[in-house]
């Protein structure tokens, strides 16, 4: 009997590249993407059901009060949610999938499926954030936010699996597939 399909988190600081990264690896390794739900407006780089499955408030309170979301968060003024069917085709199928999510919803999804969570925790340190969020144009409240949470993501950390620092892009990735690989 085949082993069960493991499910590997991507977290960590906001502007560490985690979701880049996590495109990459998850896209080499034949890993299914499961995409969260959000309320939020797609930026200028983000696609429809490429980067999340963007819905209005409406939709996303029917979902939550209908049982579909998994989990559910409120980051700032938006919404964001995992639903059930999201997860369950990937499984379903025998295959690995990973997801991209804060440290709330990776506490919540190693809490609810245990040791076939791997959690990889992507950071780099505060003023490369800046210099990254500043780069893309990302408005200075913002930015702001992010540097304020920094300390409170960072610490998350010492719960996960796998830390990683993401220095140089080519030897973070080297270093997450040899990870995941050693739980495959």
């Amino acid at each position: 009997m085949a082993a069960e399909p493991m499910i590997f988190i991507f977290t960590g600081t906001s502007g560490s590249g985690r979701k880049t990264i996590a495109k990459q690896i998850g896209s080499e390794l034949g890993l299914y993407h499961v995409l969260s739900c959000t309320t939020r407006v797609p930026r200028a780089t983000e696609g429809q059901d490429r980067d999340y499955h963007y819905i209005s408030h409406d939709e996303f309170v029917e979902l939550e009060r209908s049982g579909q979301l998994l989990q559910s968060t409120t980051i700032g003024k938006e919404r964001y949610g995992i639903r059930h069917q999201e997860l369950d085709r990937a499984l379903a199928n025998g295959k690995h999938a990973y997801l991209i999510l804060n440290s709330e919803g990776a506490s919540l999804f190693k809490n609810l499926f245990k040791d076939r969570v791997i959690r990889i925790f992507i950071y780099v340190d505060k003023q490369t954030v800046r210099e990254r969020l500043e780069r893309k144009g990302t408005p200075y409240d913002v930015v702001d936010r992010y540097l304020d949470q920094y300390t409170e993501e960072v610490v998350y950390r010492k719960q996960c699996e796998h830390t990683i620092e993401n220095v140089e892009l080519i030897r973070t990735l080297e270093q997450i597939r040899t990870a995941i690989n050693s739980h495959l």
